[in-house]
């Protein structure tokens, strides 16, 4: 749905070390790996009720382990109340796996949509929480790859066009130095608590987020508006690098997520990158 929103920030490399492969076979290490990927929000405070509410939900796992074990679990859970109006969602992804050869992916989706009709000099408004949790760990850096995400973002549209909008991302790559969480907010929409939390770095890796913020903006004439919430959370291990069955099972779609494009209003944004802290 070309309303959904989602980040167009998606050209992360993962940067391995460079290790002889007769190291490699010197360390034939167990690798156990973990990564962990939630996230939840909430909308209250709605100014008026909706004319019409969907919400919808969405899992998928997949496993395959040639020498060692990979598990994987999603869940997701999406509702709307219309009176008193209120909405929220939650999607959680986790996979774990343990040997020397194995891949487990599990990725989890939560939408909550509601249409509005506001009338001319009225205003709209609502508040909104949004909490991002990720953590990824390897035993062996050497021998296995862990990586979480989650995408929370919801858009305001009116006209077949973004007029607000709010995102909240977050990356973990263990090992790798491609970590971050970020938040993107529109001129209308304010936040009035943002903590942002993270260690990267090292075998261990965790980032959370927890945002409220609210929305109000008037309009002149009677105007329509949808609001459209969509939440994205994937966990990933493997070990070792993919093998060339793998990558097959990737480049087929097997394991893809389909990414919907967005417009996008003027964002000012807080980047955490690594261990440095920077305005956008």
């Amino acid at each position: 749905m070309k309303q959904y929103l989602s980040f167009t920030k998606r050209c992360l490399l993962l940067i391995a070390p460079a290790i002889a492969s007769s190291m490699l076979a010197a360390s034939p290490s167990q690798a156990a790996t973990f990564a962990f990927s939630e996230g939840v929000l909430e909308f209250t405070k709605f100014s008026q009720s909706p004319s019409g509410i969907r919400t919808d939900t969405d899992t998928n796992t997949f496993t395959i382990a040639q020498d060692g074990m990979a598990d994987a679990s999603a869940n997701a859970a999406a509702t709307f109340i219309v009176a008193p109006p209120t909405a929220s969602n939650s999607s959680l992804s986790e996979a774990r796996g343990e040997g020397r050869n194995y891949l487990g992916l599990a990725e989890s989706e939560a939408t909550v949509i509601g249409n509005f009709v506001v009338d001319a000099g009225k205003s709209f408004s609502f508040d909104f929480n949004a909490n991002l949790n990720l953590q990824s760990a390897v035993d062996n850096p050497l021998a296995e790859n862990a990586r979480a995400t989650g995408d929370i973002s919801w858009a305001l549209i009116a006209n077949d066009s973004i007029i607000d909008s709010f995102s909240l991302m977050g990356n973990l790559i263990t090992p790798g130095d491609s970590d971050f969480i970020v938040a993107e907010e529109s001129d209308n929409v304010t936040l009035s608590n943002s903590l942002p939390n993270f260690s990267f770095g090292g075998n261990q890796e965790f980032a959370t987020a927890s945002v409220q913020g609210s929305l109000q903006r008037s309009f002149a004439n009677q105007t329509t508006l949808t609001l459209v919430e969509l939440k994205k959370n994937r966990a990933t291990v493997k070990a070792p690098e993919p093998s060339t069955s793998f990558a097959l099972l990737f480049s087929c779609g097997v394991i893809a997520v389909a990414l919907k494009g967005r417009g996008k209003e003027k964002t000012s944004a807080c980047l955490l990158k690594g261990n440095i802290a920077a305005e956008v």
